[in-house]
């Protein structure tokens, strides 16, 4: 099967239309890179398609409908590393031909070598091959994704310090439930590389798939609302939060939870679950190492937790998981308390320094990062030449929802059964009901071709509902009115009562601690909030809201373990794909390069050394407790 890069792709169709089999993350990629000089029919998937939904300005469509529209042959171009092998069966057994009618790209080499991941193997095996060990029934499991990231150093310390601590081997499992005949072979090369023995085949055998079919008719037969969702428990174990997580994280929704897409879904998750479920039963797992320990691999988390199993996150932060793990926001409900623990000094210059910085942003500063490394939103988005809310005297509220291909339960529990889209579609209905009103919804400043999609889709059905120009500036939006923000736990929290904006939150969030937001408990005094705005006091507050800006941006240490600098000299090698995108960077083996570069004995043995306290600390953290930054 040939795999093509750039160059290629144009070289071969530049006078061709071509069709590409995959909307998501690589399909993008490929449209951004090639649309300029190749024609693109539209973009072909499993999952994403029907209902009118787009992708880069295209339309999404079935193989089954691009094989009846398909004339002069058009080839179609296979974007979706994760899933290229799933794929390529599926379109071989419809009768396409590979390298004729389908070709692969591999523009980042996921799939064929290219000479610096031929050196980082190398490289990578003369580090650790003294700490192989031999073939045990003890386990220590590591995630496996067919990507070339950094993260192969997290895991190469974390995994042989705990095969080294309990005498055990390293086994990968392919994160989001992709087969492992979809692994790139150069990619677990960089895996055996480490230590890893193999990846583990999560297929089901024929008795696990009869007990996996009779737990999903079970479970499908009582699945018509979001909080039947919520409530789904197998074995004992409650897994409906995950559902969801996973669900939305991944997929288009549909109005009709009892749709095909949603059943589809359902069904392969529980094979999911049964397959782990016995297989962490059935073999002596010492700890499970996880990228992010949320959403997909919640399913993999719970089971183990509940069998007493460690697991920690040690990809892009570096946590123990709990139970329904959604990271250490819950210092945040401890934030006011922490803030009596700063000296008189602190708390004088915490005031000062988030009064400085709130105003920086409200009068247009450009975005930038606090000092803990998360990135602060600007108020510098575009004052639009026309007025975007009606001109008159009814309540002005704006909807600002959430970006669906994040993690939608950061917080924690949301008083709509844990599910952004059931909030939604709430809001919705209450906007047929308050004629007295002007409902709008502002996309989110860094929305994704996936929210497009949902939310394109929201405003049709809930006509009430005004999309806003991408981008309009909140401080317009306040001169124009604007009286009320709804969000279940974001940002805007603490960002649009800086500039007089009452929020109104619909879960656990950031600022819970204070009471500069309101922060409704149930549906019930939720709806009593929305439907009385005209009786609401504006809350003020607004040292308050210094007092967690400073809390949150300046003092907390979210990063006591300090990954991003322990593993990296270079900033850039622990960036995520989207902070990259800051750099005009993106995921590939050039981040193997510079770490060669950078890497020493020295620091090598330091850090060996220093695993054992990195994994206490991440045993003995607690939502309570002051991690504290210093700053002067």
């Amino acid at each position: 099967m040939k795999f093509l890069n750039c160059s290629e792709c144009k070289e071969l169709f530049a006078d061709k239309e071509i069709y590409v089999f995959g909307a998501g993350v690589d399909g993008e990629k490929l449209h951004n890179k090639l649309a300029d000089t190749i024609s693109i029919g539209a973009f072909i998937d499993n999952k994403r398609y029907g209902d009118g939904n787009s992708l880069c300005g295209k339309e999404i469509i079935s193989l089954e409908e691009f094989q009846k529209r398909r004339t002069n042959n058009q080839p179609i171009i296979v974007a979706a590393y994760r899933f290229m092998m799933d794929i390529s069966n599926q379109l071989i057994k419809e009768g396409f031909i590979p390298d004729k009618d389908f070709f692969i790209w591999d523009d980042m080499c996921i799939h064929h070598r290219d000479k610096i991941t031929d050196r980082y193997i190398t490289f990578m095996s003369d580090i650790w091959k003294d700490k192989k060990k031999e073939l045990t029934d003890r386990i220590i499991l590591v995630p496996f994704d067919s990507r070339h990231d950094q993260n192969s150093v997290q895991y190469a310390y974390c995994s042989n310090y705990l095969a080294e601590k309990y005498d055990a081997s390293i086994y990968g499992y392919c994160r989001y439930g992709a087969s492992v005949k979809n692994a790139s072979e150069v990619v677990l090369d960089i895996y055996k590389a480490f230590n890893v023995v193999g990846l583990v085949d999560s297929s089901l055998t024929e008795e696990l798939q009869k007990e996996s079919d009779a737990i999903f008719e079970n479970v499908w037969d009582g699945l018509y609302t979001w909080k039947d969702w919520k409530n789904i428990t197998i074995y004992g174990i409650c897994f409906g939060t995950t559902f969801i997580r996973d669900f939305l994280r991944e997929n288009v929704p549909d109005y009709n939870l009892r749709s095909e897409r949603m059943r589809v879904f359902v069904k392969a998750t529980v094979d999911t679950i049964v397959f782990w479920y016995h297989y962490i039963q059935d073999h002596d797992i010492k700890t499970v190492l996880m990228a992010d320990a949320v959403c997909w691999e919640g399913y993999i988390r719970d089971i183990a937790i509940t069998k007493g199993i460690p697991v920690y996150a040690v990809e892009y932060i570096m946590e123990k998981a709990c139970f329904d793990f959604h990271g250490h926001t819950d210092a945040c409900l401890h934030y006011k308390d922490m803030w009596q623990e700063l000296t008189p000094e602190e708390q004088e210059y915490g005031l000062k320094w988030a009064k400085e910085h709130i105003n920086q942003h409200i009068n247009g500063s450009v975005d930038e990062v606090d000092p803990s490394g998360i990135y602060i939103f600007s108020f510098a988005e575009e004052f639009k030449k026309e007025n975007v809310l009606h001109s008159d005297d009814k309540i002005k509220i704006i909807i600002c929802p959430h970006i669906f291909e994040e993690d939608s339960y950061w917080c924690g529990e949301q008083i709509f059964d844990n599910s952004y889209m059931e909030w939604l579609c709430h809001l919705g209905e209450l906007s047929e009901k308050t004629p007295n009103y002007h409902w709008y919804l502002k996309m989110h400043p860094y929305v994704r071709r996936r929210d497009l999609m949902i939310l394109e889709s929201y405003v049709k059905r809930y006509p009430k509902i005004q999309m806003l120009p991408l981008h309009v500036s909140p401080l317009q939006l306040k001169k124009e009115g604007a009286a009320y923000a709804l969000t279940v736990c974001g940002t805007i929290g603490h960002e649009y009562p800086a500039i007089g904006i009452e929020v109104i939150n619909a879960g656990i969030n950031p600022q819970s601690a204070f009471d500069f937001t309101w922060n409704p408990k149930t549906k019930e005094e939720y709806d009593d909030l929305i439907m009385n705005l005209e009786t609401l006091k504006p809350k003020g507050n607004i040292e308050q809201l210094y007092q967690f800006y400073s809390m949150h941006y300046l003092f907390y240490d979210r990063e006591y373990i300090p990954y991003r600098t322990m593993f990296y000299k270079n900033p850039l090698l622990p960036m995520c794909k989207e902070e990259l995108e800051v750099y005009g960077k993106e995921l590939g083996t050039w981040k193997y390069e510079e770490y060669m570069k950078e890497w020493t004995i020295q620091k090598h043995e330091k850090l060996w050394n220093e695993m054992g306290g990195i994994f206490k600390k991440m045993d003995d953290w607690r939502p309570d407790v002051f991690y504290k930054r210093k700053v002067f």
